[in-house]
């Protein structure tokens, strides 16, 4: 049984926060003329599906092209999907103008991966803040003020930096100023979007637990994309790993870690450093062989089966079906593995 049909069979769409059904994104690519060769499109999403009820995190993990990104642009509307269904307590939104969208926007928010480029250099924290306020908001001038130091505490910024601009500030507090913001009107749903990954290696736990803290204050779901195993650790409940535009395996984040079932994941795990030469030396290495395929011409059969070390005839000709090898978990391999060499070590 598909994961699609398990989720059909087994849960009410009531259940979910938010449901992917079938997601896809390509970009046309076609240079010049074509002469009698069609339109080439890149398939950067390509088929995604999967489900988060509230409180959840879902981590999205996968190497960079992957197409974890864009899967996100396209569940918060940045941008518009090619096929597939996005629902939102039960609503499609992926076909929804932009009027439509407008109410569903104070919901769904995103913290962006450069927490410097996010931000207008012109204004300063104050109106950075105030700015969701003032385009949905009717506050007094003094309930604006209150809204924004309100802000400003629970991310940690100190108050007397409301009148600065974004380049007096670290990267961990310019993040911390896009956080705020994307909290301003009490979403449901953020989508993080590499929030840590610009930040030096000291500041990035603190914002992962301000993320964990502020999801358990305000009831928040998320969807966590990085590129970084421990990360996704740390913060999720599920994970969903994508390769070239297709999710391969998606199970619980302590299921997964402890038993990848496919060859993509468990090459993954295997490039975490260990920090203790003991463990390392114990750990069998797995090597991902050559270079991620073009997504604007993706491998017949298995994506992954030009890297894969365990590819048959079969892999190179045939899709594998996503199917559920065992309770809540999920994976798209024609040979999945019973106990993966690379198992994950924190």
């Amino acid at each position: 049984m598909s994961m699609e049909e398990k989720t059909a069979s087994t849960q009410t769409r009531s259940e979910y926060l938010l449901e992917v059904k079938g997601l896809k994104k390509y970009f046309d690519v076609t240079r010049g003329f074509s002469f009698g060769r069609g339109r080439q499109y890149l398939r950067a999403v390509d088929g995604v599906s999967f489900a988060i009820r509230p409180g959840e995190t879902l981590g999205l993990v996968g190497e960079s092209g992957c197409g974890k990104s864009t899967t996100g642009n396209c569940v918060i509307r940045l941008l518009d999907p090619t096929e597939g269904e996005v629902l939102f307590e039960g609503k499609d939104i992926s076909k929804m103008s932009a009027k439509e969208l407008r109410p569903l926007r104070r919901d769904i928010q995103m913290i962006f991966q450069d927490p410097y480029s996010s931000l207008d250099p012109r204004m300063r924290v104050f109106d950075l803040i105030a700015e969701p306020f003032l385009a949905n908001e009717s506050l007094s001038k003094d309930e604006l003020h209150d809204a924004v130091c309100g802000l400003m505490e629970v991310v940690g910024l100190p108050l007397e930096y409301i009148g600065r601009f974004p380049h007096e500030f670290s990267g961990g507090q310019r993040q911390r100023i896009g956080i705020a913001r994307a909290l301003a009107l009490h979403p449901k749903l953020i989508v993080c979007d590499e929030p840590i990954s610009a930040l030096d290696v000291s500041i990035q736990a603190q914002i992962l637990n301000l993320l964990k803290e502020l999801q358990q204050k305000f009831e928040l779901t998320y969807i966590f994309i990085s590129h970084a195993l421990p990360s996704i650790k740390h913060v999720s409940t599920h994970v969903a790993v994508m390769y070239l535009g297709r999710i391969v395996e998606y199970a619980a984040t302590e299921e997964i870690f402890a038993h990848p079932r496919h060859p993509y994941t468990e090459g993954l795990m295997s490039a975490v450093p260990i920090p203790d030469p003991a463990l390392r030396e114990k750990r069998p290495r797995v090597i991902l062989e050559g270079d991620l395929p073009s997504p604007a011409a993706p491998p017949p059969g298995c994506h992954f089966h030009t890297r894969c070390r365990y590819a048959t005839e079969e892999c190179s000709t045939t899709p594998p079906p996503m199917c559920e090898l065992s309770p809540g978990h999920f994976c798209a391999c024609h040979h999945p593995l019973e106990s993966a060499v690379g198992t994950f070590v924190e």
